[in-house]
């Protein structure tokens, strides 16, 4: 009994009057408005990865940790980074087969993972000889051609690294089947380079150059693969301040402060937005504000049980690329990390709805008994899975227990219009009272068991058509409800408006996210079908053409 006194006792004094004493809601408000509108001020020009921008916000996060007492990590507030942020086909790229030119595109081209190297030889089709260059087809047969789900890219990838393992010295993949959905250029891809060049020829380059029933060559071709691919390096910085309470487990609090500068890496969602500035208030300014009052709270109450370590990541909006590197470089695991949260778009909070996402919930059966779901300030929108399109996806990889806060979508999500007088601030300092009473909650608890969630399988899911919304990540009552329409693209033009509940694409009904996803992967564009939505409770039909992706 007197145990579960004490504890009580240990509840109320670090949940409620901690911070209720020490920092009055007109000071949160005050110092949010403060930071947020700094940090997505036309100043910091979008804070994109390795810019000036970028950097001015790293100096003045810095500067805040230092003039409230949250001391660096081992010596340290800046731990920068280099990353490949993209690769292009250099224009002295050059493929040939019996001494003729295979137009780059058209025909063929290096696969974005190739290493840089010059090689020639006599192939035959499907002969794999140690020290030859390999050609292969690329799809097993006509049905993955021709599968929308189906991921090329790793196929290829672990083809080619398995033929440079045996000593191949280049690979040159072939299309026979007139794929549905052929490979593409990925500057953007995730793999890194293999040692060995790796090419493709489209369908009309393998009809071109090396189908045999309309080739009249013998069997052997002259294949050159003269590749060179080009690195686009960006500089980044995490910033890491840190309570060293000399316990045995660390928690990671976390946001990403980079956004999209003025567009250049092509994630804007407004059209013709190149050379403006996105100013990213919710997205992640929002975040990054939060983090640091937060670090202060946690500080001035004195919560000891486990060591805190605050961190704002660069390159999330690049994917996830600095919460990657901060793993790999400091080993974190679930072997030193208690548990992880993290905050990305908590600006937004809807004066109507008073919908927050909380995901997470499935990675630790203890977030049940920390997590109030029947909060009278919000409603909670449970997500039980540990990987999402942010930064706690980086931490549950690494079997650490993750929570992920978010107030939803908006129409100025990604364009330059997120800006810092739209963020709803007594709503964002109510989501930060949530979350620290859930951190002192934890304070009570041992280190939390981990749990594997199921896989969203939205990521695997390629189509080549979009409708332009920005989708209600909150809305969970059947079909997709529109949060915002994108000028001049599919949606837009239809006449689709937010608000309207999307419920049907051609013949495929929409019951929630995946299944919307998965109905994009069955058009092409161009392709014309019908919409079927509601809108103010009258239920509606009308056509729909899929323009191309901008």
């Amino acid at each position: 009994m007197l145990r579960k006194i004490v504890l009580s006792a240990l509840v109320i004094t670090f949940c409620i009057p901690a911070v209720a004493q020490k920092v009055s809601e007109k000071k949160v408000i005050k110092r949010l408005k403060k930071d947020i509108e700094y940090l997505a001020s036309d100043e910091l020009q979008g804070r994109r990865t390795g810019s000036e921008g970028e950097r001015k916000a790293a100096e003045y996060i810095v500067e805040y940790y230092a003039n409230h007492g949250i001391k660096p990590y081992n010596g340290n507030y800046l731990y920068p980074f280099k990353f490949i942020a993209g690769r292009s086909i250099d224009e002295h790229t050059l493929l040939k087969i019996d001494n003729r030119p295979i137009k780059i595109q058209e025909h063929g081209f290096p696969l974005s993972f190739s290493g840089n190297a010059d090689v020639h030889d006599d192939v035959i089709p499907g002969v794999m000889e140690q020290g030859k260059i390999w050609m292969m087809p690329l799809f097993d047969d006509e049905e993955q051609a021709n599968d929308p789900h189906f991921n090329w890219e790793k196929q290829a990838y672990e083809k080619a690294e398995d033929a440079a393992r045996n000593g191949a010295r280049g690979v040159l993949f072939y299309d026979e089947y007139n794929a549905k959905y052929p490979a593409i250029f990925n500057k953007k891809t995730e793999y890194k380079p293999l040692s060995i060049p790796v090419a493709y020829l489209t369908y009309k380059g393998y009809v071109k150059f090396a189908n045999p029933e309309i080739q009249e060559a013998i069997p052997n071709l002259h294949v050159w693969l003269d590749v060179l691919l080009k690195d686009k390096v960006l500089n980044g910085n995490n910033i890491l301040g840190y309570v060293d309470n000399n316990a045995q487990y660390t928690v990671v609090i976390g946001a990403h402060y980079d956004h999209l500068g003025l567009g250049e890496d092509g994630n804007s969602l407004s059209a013709d937005s190149k050379g403006q500035i996105h100013n990213g208030a919710d997205d992640n300014a929002s975040g990054s504000a939060a983090l640091m009052q937060l670090a202060d709270w946690i500080e001035e109450t004195k919560l000891n049980n486990y060591n805190y370590l605050f961190i704002h990541f660069s390159a999330e909006e690049l994917g996830l690329i600095g919460s990657k590197k901060i793993v790999e470089e400091l080993g974190l695991s679930g072997d030193k990390i208690a548990y992880m949260i993290n905050m990305d778009m908590i600006g937004r909070l809807n004066d109507s709805t008073h919908a927050l996402t909380v995901g997470g919930i499935g990675t630790s059966p203890t977030w049940g008994n920390v997590v109030d779901v029947n909060s009278p300030d919000f409603k909670i929108v449970i997500d039980s899975s540990g990987v999402g399109p942010s930064d706690h996806s980086s931490f549950y990889h690494k079997e650490i227990p993750v929570l992920f806060f978010f107030t939803g979508t908006h129409s100025d999500y990604h364009k330059p219009s997120d800006d810092a007088d739209k963020v709803n601030y007594e709503g964002e300092a109510l989501i930060m009272h949530y979350i620290y009473d859930i951190i002192a909650k934890m304070e009570l608890q041992p280190k939390p068991e981990f749990t594997k969630t199921k896989q969203k399988e939205m990521g695997r899911v390629r189509f080549k058509v979009t409708l332009g919304i920005m989708p209600d990540y909150a809305y969970q009552e059947g079909g997709v409800r529109i949060d915002g329409v994108t000028d001049g693209r599919t949606a837009d033009v239809a006449g689709l408006k937010a608000g309207d509940i999307v419920i049907k694409l051609g013949d495929v009904e929409i019951l929630g996210m995946q299944s919307y996803m998965e109905a994009l992967g069955v058009f092409d564009e161009g392709e014309t079908t019908e919409v079927t939505f509601m809108r103010d409770g009258e239920k509606m039909t009308m056509p729909l053409k899929f323009l191309p992706k901008k």
